[in-house]
C-alpha cells in the first residue's frame, strides 16, 4: 500500500471533470488542455494509485468502483482547495465569509432574491456567491459538494441532504383577459386540459408535476410552446397562444404588465413548499449557518442562536422545481 499520494489538484480536477463528463476529449476542451496531456495526466494518476480508475469503452469513459472512490476523493479535495483560495482572498480584501448557493427561480423571484439583498445589506463582510439552477441540479449540486446550500421546490425528501422549510407557493392559471375562462374565481386542473398549454421546459417542477397529474386523470396535456422563463412564458400567453400554469406570488407583476388574469388552482397539490437544503450531518460553515438562520427567521420570531440540527432528513427520493 502507498503511503503517500502526490497527484496536484489539476490533476484531479481533470480526472473528475472526465468522469463527470465521460468523455477525456470533452473534459480536455472545457478544462483548456491538451487532450494528449490530461490522457497521461489520468495515465499517471492511476499508476501512482496503484489501480485502474477509468474504463476506456467505445462511446467514452466510465469509472471503475475505485474511480467512484477516486471522485468523491477529489470532490473533497477539490472543494477545500477553492474554500483556501477562496478565504485567502477574503483576507486580503477583508472579507469575513463566502457563501455558495444554488436557487430554484420559482424561490428567487417570489422571496428569495429580497432576502438575500436584505442579507448582504445586514452582512457586508459575507460574500454570496449565487446560482440559479432548477431544483434537481440544485439537489445535485448540494451532494456533490459544488455549493454550501440550495433553495428548491420541495415535494418529496431527499436522501442526503437536510431539508428546513422555507415558505412556498400557489400554483395559478394565466390567462388572457378575454379568455372564457378569465372570469372564474377558481380553475381545476381537468377545466384546462383541453385547451393548449404554454408550459416551461420539461426539467423544471411545474411541468413534471403537470405530467404526472394530468396522467393521473387518463389525459394528456396539450402542450403547444415551452419556453425557459416565466417572462417569455407570459408573453407567449399574451399573444393567444395558450394558457399556462404559474406560481402565482412570483409572476403577479408579470401578469399585471400584461394584462393577464392569475386564477387560482383549485388543487391540494398546487400549494407548493420551498426549502432550504443542506447535507445531512454536516455542519455548514459560520457564514452559511448565519444565511440559512437569516432566511429561516420571521420578524415576529427572535433571532436563532440554538446550534444547526437538520430537520427532515429524508429517504424517499428526489424532487426537481423551478
Amino acid at each position: 500500500m502507498r503511503a503517500l499520494l502526490s497527484h496536484d489538484l489539476q490533476t484531479l480536477r481533470i480526472f473528475l471533470t472526465a468522469c463527470e463528463l465521460r468523455s477525456m476529449s470533452k473534459a480536455s476542451e472545457r478544462l483548456n488542455i491538451a487532450l494528449s496531456a490530461a490522457s497521461r495526466r489520468v495515465s499517471l494518476l492511476e499508476h501512482e494509485v496503484g489501480t485502474q480508475l477509468i474504463l476506456r469503452r467505445p462511446h467514452g469513459i466510465e469509472p471503475t468502483a475505485a474511480g467512484i472512490t477516486m471522485m468523491n476523493y477529489a470532490r473533497d479535495v477539490l472543494r477545500l482547495g477553492e474554500k483556501l483560495q477562496v478565504n485567502l482572498e477574503e483576507h486580503r480584501l477583508g472579507v469575513r465569509g463566502y457563501v455558495r448557493m444554488c436557487a430554484s427561480s420559482s424561490v428567487l423571484v417570489h422571496r428569495l432574491a429580497h432576502d438575500l439583498s436584505r442579507f448582504v445589506t445586514a452582512n457586508p463582510e459575507i460574500k454570496l456567491d449565487l446560482e440559479e439552477r432548477p431544483s434537481e441540479s440544485t439537489i445535485d449540486a448540494v451532494l456533490h459538494k459544488q455549493c454550501d446550500l440550495g433553495v428548491i421546490v420541495k415535494s418529496s425528501d431527499v436522501d442526503g441532504l437536510a431539508v428546513i422549510p422555507y415558505e412556498g407557493d400557489q400554483l395559478a392559471v394565466a390567462l388572457r383577459g378575454d379568455h372564457p375562462l378569465a372570469d372564474r374565481k377558481a380553475l381545476a386542473f381537468a377545466d384546462i386540459l383541453d385547451e393548449d398549454l404554454v408550459g416551461l421546459e420539461s426539467g423544471t417542477a411545474v411541468h413534471r408535476l403537470l405530467s404526472f397529474r394530468a396522467r393521473e386523470l387518463g389525459r394528456v396535456m396539450k402542450t403547444r410552446v415551452q419556453v425557459r422563463s416565466f417572462e417569455v412564458m407570459c408573453l407567449m400567453i399574451s399573444e393567444g397562444l395558450g394558457v399556462g400554469v404559474l406560481p402565482e406570488k412570483a409572476v403577479q407583476p408579470l401578469a399585471a404588465a400584461m394584462g393577464l388574469r392569475l386564477v387560482r388552482l383549485a388543487e391540494p397539490w398546487a400549494a407548493r413548499e420551498y426549502a432550504i437544503c443542506v447535507l445531512a450531518g454536516e455542519e455548514p460553515a459560520p457564514p452559511a449557518r448565519r444565511l440559512i438562520d437569516f432566511l429561516t427567521d420571521r420578524p415576529s420570531a427572535p433571532p436563532k442562536r440554538t446550534r444547526f440540527s437538520p430537520r427532515g432528513t429524508g429517504r424517499k427520493g428526489r424532487t426537481a422545481g423551478r
